[in-house]
């Protein structure tokens, strides 16, 4: 995104809703310490939200939450810039920083300042409207099945993406496979819709015929020097960027959908029979617990039944054996009203002036893994409204202390809310 459109004016320029941009920012609902921006390729983007070297995972969902409020309207670059530097220097983190990289033990530096919060916000919401565009492309392609690549057609475009501009191919081309700006850092290409009246017509709306041949794709060997991988890049288009977020974010969505479908269908013996037996899948677990989160967030009057996470570990069920608990037989659950309960009351930013820190849909998927760990105590109030009981289970982890309601249901354990506090 070049310095001439807020993300307010590109969204508009796109057709693009706001909201379309932001659910593509909030789906990447695992965030990833890395320590090189290379480290997660391509599709990887579409599940992780990572920011090099940024090793602390409270900062990473913080700025990941004003990014998703930029691009939702309610945050402009100016405040971003400043919410997001006012941040880092409270955590110690403005200027240049050491980190150790724990795969060679190597010290690394880092460096937030303001030129590197300008690429950090440029290139996320960049990739958020593009994401969300080809969601809408997809919906519009009866009517509109082709795109025209356009460039800004000024002398800071370069000469590959210059030759690109104007190529005008169906919406599913292979060439948006790897060709689906943006191509790069800082670029400010982008596609519009065309319909077949205007293709058969032959020329863009200012007069310059279309290209309607699809450009030789010519690929260059890149090393990758965090993983010693070769990639083959696509030429005139930066390495890393060489995919098509919007549809990398289709396929994220479809697999949290599947793996949301398929624990729903499992009742609780068979949930605990699949993963005793190592059959289990905890990526998809994982984004099918945020994507419950995501839907709670998007819908709030919308319940949903409960999501199952996880059996209860042994040592839980003796802790609770302990306080008079039989719980041994029980699934771990995230519930629609819990969640938001969470999500309204301590998830806002405001919780730090009363001393806590925002919760964050990531510690709520991590609810099931949580609660294995945590120490478990009688609840407070010890009985529920609905004369179910309750227990606190507390865990410090990273620094933070996890206090979490949990009601004992017949069959599962659900999170009623969730608060985070700085570990003692």
């Amino acid at each position: 995104m070049g310095d001439d459109l807020t993300p307010q004016e590109f969204a508009r320029l796109q057709a693009v809703r706001p909201e379309e941009a932001a659910a593509y920012l909030q789906g990447r609902g695992r965030l990833a310490i890395t320590y090189g921006w290379q480290d997660r390729w391509h599709e990887e983007h579409a599940h992780q939200f990572t920011i090099s070297r940024l090793t602390r995972a409270d900062l990473l969902a913080s700025l990941q939450d004003m990014l998703a409020k930029s691009v939702d309207g309610d945050l402009s670059r100016r405040d971003f810039n400043r919410d997001a530097k006012a941040l880092l220097q409270k955590a110690g983190w403005w200027g240049t920083t050491e980190v150790v990289d724990p795969a060679t033990g190597e010290i690394l530096k880092t460096r937030f300042d303001a030129r590197r919060l300008k690429l950090i916000f440029d290139t996320n919401t960049r990739q958020a409207y593009a994401a969300g565009q080809w969601e809408r492309l997809q919906q519009t392609k009866r009517t509109h099945p082709y795109l025209r690549y356009i460039t800004k057609r000024d002398e800071r475009v370069r000469a590959t993406h210059r030759a690109w501009d104007n190529v005008t191919l169906p919406v599913d081309d292979s060439f948006w496979n790897a060709h689906y700006p943006p191509n790069g850092w800082h670029c400010r290409c982008r596609v519009v819709a065309v319909s077949q009246a205007d293709y058969d017509k032959g020329t863009a709306p200012g007069g310059q015929p279309m290209n309607k041949v699809a450009p030789e794709v010519v690929r260059r060997p890149w090393l990758n020097r965090r993983t010693d991988e070769v990639h083959q890049v696509p030429a005139g288009v930066d390495p890393g960027f060489g995919y098509n977020a919007g549809k990398a974010s289709i396929r994220a969505k479809q697999l949290r959908q599947l793996a949301q479908g398929k624990l729903a269908q499992l009742s609780p013996d068979m949930a605990r029979a699949v993963r005793r037996a190592g059959l289990g899948l905890p990526d998809l677990d994982r984004e099918a617990a945020l994507d419950f989160v995501s839907q709670v967030q998007t819908q709030p009057s919308a319940k949903q039944p409960p999501m199952v996470l996880g059996t209860l570990e042994a040592s839980a069920a003796k802790a609770a054996q302990e306080l008079g608990l039989d719980i041994g037989d029980k699934v771990l659950a995230l519930d629609h009203d819990g969640v938001r309960h969470a999500l309204a009351q301590h998830g806002d930013e405001r919780e730090r002036l009363r001393g806590q820190i925002p919760v964050t849909a990531d510690d709520l998927a991590q609810f099931g893994a949580l609660f294995n760990r945590a120490n478990l105590e009688p609840g407070d109030p010890p009985l529920s409204k609905d004369g179910s009981k309750m227990l606190l289970a507390i865990v410090k982890s990273e620094g933070i202390e996890y206090r979490m309601a949990v009601k004992v249901r017949r069959n599962d354990l659900v999170l009623q809310t969730m608060y985070k506090l700085p570990a003692k």
